[in-house]
């Protein structure tokens, strides 16, 4: 039943940003998204809900699309991480997915973000792109969804990258160690995946971004073959209807903070300027767990000292908290939904092993 002005779902590619989050992710989605017959629909782990349950190319049957859709729209992962912010007519969706006795599950995505307010505001899409963080982890899997989709993956230095997810309190454990054995574990990831399928992703750096956006965006277009010509302003959701569709003033007022520069012009005299907020301590032990991955990313080498036994020790500790995150998020995702209300339920109390003290 999908026509969009005659685009078969055959047609409509997608592809994915991907790098740790507070790197430039959010950005680059909406500068590529400005682009004509690029559908480009706010953050969403929708995918992910059912990424490892069922094959790239089952059909689905009507029951299975029901169950799908009712899923994902209980989905809420974060306070902006939902797709209420999409604003989908849920029944007409249904009635697109139904419209053949099955359907594929990459269709059956696709029919998702071609239903939101951004890809019913664009003309005759051809592509959409999708981004989330998270997605990272899930490289492999994600290729095998779609054989034809390419990545872009970003990243960021790593000081400016860690103040942030300190300040937004982004990860299990809200300490500059944790931020930084983070940080190490992403970009390395993206360093593996491009060195493995160096046509399917490409690296961009943030800094290189911010600096020099336009020539920066072209080679990210050249990538993915994007149309440069950009759409009109009345086909971009703007900022004031994503802050509409958030309940409260405290809400609106953290997703400015969070999100509201990249409604801006990008800022080119931003990098570098966040304030520090760790004592002297805290940075040469950062520099000392970083200082390995950043010199592979092509940053500028620091000085620092090898830090204390105690500090070592932190560092032990933080490793393993990190080990188990990351296999509560393995087990999770990768299991049917009833054990994942279990992991719930049995992986709750694991927060009085990390709620630790700063160091």
């Amino acid at each position: 039943m999908f026509d969009k002005t005659n685009t078969k779902l055959n047609d409509v590619e997608i592809h994915y940003i991907i790098g740790l989050g507070r790197s430039g992710t959010t950005l680059l989605l909406r500068e590529l998204g400005k682009s004509k017959k690029v559908v480009s629909n706010p953050e969403s782990l929708f995918i992910l809900d059912f990424l490892y349950l069922w094959e790239p190319n089952k059909r689905l049957n009507h029951s299975e699309i029901d169950f799908f859709l009712t899923t994902i729209f209980k989905l809420k992962t974060g306070r902006f991480v939902h797709l209420e912010l999409w604003k989908i007519d849920k029944e007409k969706l249904s009635k697109e997915a139904k419209a053949n006795p099955t359907i594929r599950f990459i269709d059956l995505i696709k029919l998702v973000n071609l239903n939101a307010e951004y890809g019913l505001n664009t003309q005759s899409p051809t592509m959409i792109l999708d981004k989330n963080p998270p997605y990272t982890r899930h490289f492999n899997q994600l290729r095998k969804l779609d054989e034809n989709s390419k990545f872009i993956g970003i990243y960021r230095s790593y000081m400016d990258n860690i103040i942030s997810r300190n300040k937004f309190k982004l990860d299990a454990v809200n300490h500059p160690y944790f931020h930084a054995l983070i940080w190490c574990q992403y970009n390395e990831l993206l360093l593996e995946y491009a060195k493995q399928f160096p046509e399917k992703l490409k690296l961009m750096k943030y800094e290189d971004l911010a600096s020099k956006p336009l020539e920066n965006l072209q080679i990210a277009r050249d990538f993915l073959n994007i149309s440069s010509e950009l759409k009109s302003t009345d086909e971009i959701p703007s900022l004031e209807n994503l802050l509409n569709e958030l309940s409260t003033k405290e809400e609106k007022n953290h997703f400015l903070e969070m999100q509201g520069k990249v409604f801006s012009k990008i800022d080119t005299a931003a990098i570098g300027k966040s304030s520090n907020p760790f004592s002297a301590r805290q940075l040469n032990t950062v520099h000392f767990i970083c200082a390995q991955t950043n010199k592979k990313l092509g940053y500028e080498s620091v000085d620092f000292q090898k830090p204390d036994v105690l500090q070592r020790m932190f560092i032990v500790w933080l490793r393993l908290i990190m080990s188990f995150v990351d296999l509560k998020h393995k087990v999770y995702f990768e299991s049917n939904h009833n054990v994942r209300n279990l992991v719930k339920f049995t992986f709750k109390p694991w927060a009085i092993f990390v709620n630790k003290p700063q160091i």
